[in-house]
């Protein structure tokens, strides 16, 4: 099934029902498929056709939702770029996707997309059109930009003609989704999601979690990721559910939006719900309605689950995924479970996932038995865009994907992490690959050598720490210097939180930092650092 051929299912059988809400906006199904139907059709008068690849700097508002299923109605991709990405990074993924078209806000928190986008358009010769959702004046700033009505503005019956036309070749296994991930060393890669990844994911989702029609999910994390872009917008769509938008975190209007709302399903990382018990008046508001609360994209400590317990009424949902399988594909089940599986268990695998614990040799593991957690099933990625080599490296001979999480399955298919094989450490939800930063660091003229691992912080989980060492004979660095430094380069939850100063870090034969002696340092203090 296609993503927009679950709406039109919808939207023929409870046109009127609510499906999306932002803020004092309202849009019910039947809306919801006449945004995406006029932006689809406005897409093909534009050029957008099957196989190209729409990049959207929109972040969390329905304008996103609209252009996301629009584009993917047309086989075309959706390349999401992050909020909070730095200028460099914005390049980089609308460059390195290919993106043929554009569609931006003005700005948000404080960053000028525009400004943004007019450095970043140089660099991304693919790109043919601009549209910015803005005034007369905020278009005028991007040169040759065309006005929203561009994407918005009514459209004909040969125009509605030519959508259909264009919809009737597109196929389940077109890319809907690129979705840019990091691997071990540090330069973004593509998972390209196609619609039967992505459908097939959200069915087993919903079965896991029994979200329903009935539900009202939250959704207060990025789009660009797949927590926001399928596990909510694509899992809330297929269940016929209504999706409450905010964009941006903020504790207190969370808390509000929830009551308010009478949100059902939260789905959000172990940092965010600490956050919201944190607040002062928590006690203040009613969860009564609030049925499941899905954490996932960073290790939860087992506290949180006894205050969410205390706090909500119900022990949290943990789940673990990754991009390359388009979302959480397993879950424990908080009504079935002991609280001792729930707080050390992934869970059990999704409707359509197979998870195999394979060892080094390439030999699957009985029950029990500790191996590389491996994933098989309709919801894993196509491959890696433009990457066949690094798509070659994650997949085995008999189609799993090999996940660099170390872990075992006990004799009733729960699932257990015993820890990662790669460096990466996720802060508040976001992974943050240690390669990527200690680049920009050595960029540096001050810098010799950088190292980033990451320690343990009670609140977003892991922060990272730079270890610096000088650049000889050159003016050293502060500690507010290197930070700075990478504030301007780098999206804020990659940014180190502290920084230490060596006249020398242990290497390798062949020059590359020991990041194993580096942790075996810190085992003595009292900051809890993962191996």
């Amino acid at each position: 099934m296609l993503i927009h051929e679950v709406l039109e299912g919808h939207a023929a059988g409870n046109p009127d029902k609510e499906a999306i809400v932002f803020h004092d906006q309202r849009f019910t199904y039947g809306e919801y498929l006449e945004a995406v139907n006029r932006i689809a059709a406005n897409m093909v008068k534009l050029g957008v056709k099957r196989g190209d690849k729409v990049a959207l700097y929109i972040g969390n508002r329905p304008e996103y939702v609209f252009c996301y299923i629009a584009a993917t109605s047309l086989g075309a991709a959706a390349v999401p770029v992050s909020t909070r990405f730095a200028e460099m990074e914005a390049a980089f993924v609308v460059g390195n996707s290919d993106s043929s078209f554009l569609a931006t806000v003005p700005g948000f928190a404080g960053i000028d997309f525009l400004d943004v986008t007019n450095k970043i358009l140089p660099s991304c010769p693919e790109v043919k059109k601009v549209v910015v959702l803005g005034t007369a004046d905020e278009v005028a700033r991007v040169p040759e930009a065309l006005p929203q009505d561009a994407l918005f503005g009514e459209v004909s019956e040969a125009d509605l003609e030519a959508l259909a036309r264009a919809r009737a070749e597109v196929q389940e296994d077109d890319t809907a989704f690129l979705c840019y991930t990091s691997g071990s060393t540090g330069i973004p890669k593509a998972a390209e999601l196609s619609h039967k990844n992505i459908v097939s994911y959200a069915a087993g989702q919903l079965d896991a979690t029994g979200v329903n029609h009935t539900d009202r999910l939250l959704l207060d994390i990025p789009v660009n990721h797949v927590g926001g872009n399928i596990m909510a917008i694509i899992a809330m769509l297929k269940a016929g559910g209504t999706l409450v938008v905010l964009d941006q975190f903020i504790p207190q209007e969370v808390l509000q939006t929830i009551q308010d709302e009478k949100v059902t399903v939260l789905g959000q990382v172990g940092a965010q719900y600490i956050l919201l018990m944190m607040q002062p008046d928590f006690d203040s508001y009613d969860f009564s309605h609030v049925k499941t609360a899905v954490v996932s994209a960073a290790p939860t400590p087992k506290e949180v689950f006894v205050q969410a317990k205390e706090k909500f009424g119900m022990y949290l949902t943990n789940g673990f995924g990754l991009s390359e399988v388009a979302g959480a594909v397993t879950f424990t089940r908080p009504g079935e479970d002991s609280f001792e599986r729930l707080s050390t268990s992934i869970g059990k695998a999704n409707l359509g996932i197979d998870i195999s614990m394979i060892d080094t040799a390439g030999m699957h593991l009985p029950p029990g038995e500790e191996g590389e957690i491996c994933i098989k099933g309709d919801a894993v990625m196509k491959g890696y865009y433009k990457r066949p080599d690094e798509t070659t490296l994650v997949m085995t001979d008999d189609g799993y994907f090999r996940t660099g999480d170390m872990g075992m399955i006990d004799e009733d298919g729960y699932v257990y992490i015993l820890g990662r094989k790669k460096e990466m450490y996720i802060r508040g939800g976001e992974n943050v690959y240690p390669p990527e930063v200690e680049e920009v660091l050595t960029e540096h003229p001050g810098v010799l050598f950088a190292a980033v691992v990451g320690i343990h912080d009670p609140v977003m989980g892991e922060e990272g720490r730079a270890y610096i060492v000088p650049m000889p004979g050159a003016e050293p660095p502060s500690g507010e210097e290197i930070i700075k430094w990478a504030s301007e380069r780098l999206a804020k939850y990659k940014v180190p939180r502290s920084v230490v100063f060596r006249e020398s870090l242990p290497l390798t034969p062949l020059g590359k930092v020991m990041k194993r002696a580096l942790y075996e340092e810190l085992k003595g203090e009292e900051d809890e650092v993962k191996p």
